[in-house]
């Protein structure tokens, strides 16, 4: 029960079917985006160390530093440091994605296609995505729970290489075990990472015609 004084400071009610109007909401949308931008911040240094030292030697303070926040704060954005390394690997396949769907919608044949897929990859991995590289060297890092959260988009990236070998190999391009060959692909054009320097005699499109034409004989010809 309220008193005639308690009654006198309460907000009035909104009339039926309309809502009161709610301070503050610009200030918290602003808010939002403030946070969104922090936390982009943050995913970028923490790949770049994780690419860096690895992702066991890097610790939390490490990426709030490289930022300029104490090391508590960062808890405001991720719960666990494994959680910093879901996002980044989320992220990194999320450009990967990006860089190669339009050149594998412009190739009209298998080939074609799987030049463009090797152009993308190659790409991603040499052209400062630290996020792919990530991937690549700490798969092994995340706990179970944490793989089911990303399994879907490694999923999606690896059935676009299946589709595309099985189609070489209905041309008769390619045979054997399909798994295997895009492992073997994958591994080599991987393993660049330890060699390739982009100042050299092969270009990413130059170096991709290379592999292309070691997993499919002849393909360069008709790429």
């Amino acid at each position: 029960m309220h008193t005639a004084a308690e009654a006198g400071t309460r907000r009035p009610r909104a009339a039926k079917g309309t809502r009161a109007p709610r301070s503050g909401v610009k200030c918290r949308r602003m808010k939002t985006n403030d946070e969104s931008a922090r936390k982009v911040e943050l995913r970028t240094a923490a790949a770049h160390l994780f690419r860096k030292v690895g992702y066991a030697r890097a610790t939390v303070r490490d990426v709030a530093k490289a930022v300029g926040l104490q090391s508590g704060s960062i808890f405001y954005y991720y719960e666990t440091k494994e959680e910093i390394l879901v996002d980044v690997m989320r992220e990194g396949m999320r450009r990967f994605m990006e860089t190669v769907m339009e050149p594998l919608r412009d190739a009209t044949t298998p080939v074609m296609r799987l030049r463009a897929l090797l152009i993308g990859h190659l790409k991603a991995l040499h052209g400062g995505n630290d996020e792919l590289a990530v991937i690549l060297s700490e798969w092994r890092s995340l706990a179970p729970n944490s793989r089911r959260k990303i399994v879907k988009q490694r999923d999606e990236i690896e059935a676009m290489w299946d589709r595309v070998l099985r189609e070489l190999a209905a041309e008769g391009r390619v045979r054997g075990d399909l798994a295997i060959l895009r492992l073997a692909l994958l591994g080599a054009a991987n393993w660049s990472l330890q060699w390739y320097d982009e100042r050299g005699r092969l270009s990413i499109d130059a170096l991709a015609d290379q592999l292309l034409d070691l997993f499919v004989p002849g393909a360069e010809k008709t790429a």
